[in-house]
């Protein structure tokens, strides 16, 4: 279990790290490209450095998240460990879907709001076409300060959306 975590962190840092090393830009001005909206940030920070979604079958959680982000998600198999890798270059924080001892989808605990992109509604239509259940509407935060929603993934992991329209 030891080796196999510690196997698991040096494949994430080394994700994480060789999408965030870029010679053209400063570690004081770090600039992404957002993959859904396409908007360039400046100096942006986050309490989060890496995310690890569990799932119990990674070939429907991988098929879940590929179709309603519209994104390709590279899947990798390990002793005793299988991945789903999010696209990871120009992003912030890099993510995986993993199965393995020990990782058990939730509906408790902290939620993970992903990037809805311009209107977070075109991602949450597709939800439960593909194998999820929405929980709470593309809803006004208190602050009127954007949207956000609430959903089941397709292996009952309590996920959110977050989007400014």
């Amino acid at each position: 279990m030891v080796v196999k975590n510690i196997l698991f962190m040096t494949v994430l840092l080394g994700l994480y790290f060789g999408s965030s090393t870029n010679p053209n830009i400063s570690k004081t001005e770090t600039q992404t490209k957002d993959s859904l909206t396409n908007n360039k940030s400046y100096n942006m920070k986050s309490y989060i450095s890496i995310f690890e979604i569990p799932a119990n079958e990674i070939s429907r959680a991988i098929s879940f998240y590929q179709s309603i982000l519209d994104i390709k998600i590279e899947k990798m198999e390990m002793p005793e460990m299988e991945m789903g890798i999010f696209p990871y270059e120009g992003q912030i924080v890099p993510g995986v879907i993993l199965k393995a001892e020990g990782y058990k989808p939730s509906a408790d605990g902290v939620t993970i709001y992903l990037n809805g992109g311009d209107n977070l509604q075109v991602i949450l239509d597709k939800v439960e076409k593909s194998g999820g259940k929405v929980l709470i509407p593309k809803t006004p935060h208190a602050d009127g300060n954007g949207y956000f929603a609430i959903f089941l993934d397709s292996e009952g992991n309590k996920m959110g959306l977050n989007s400014p329209n």
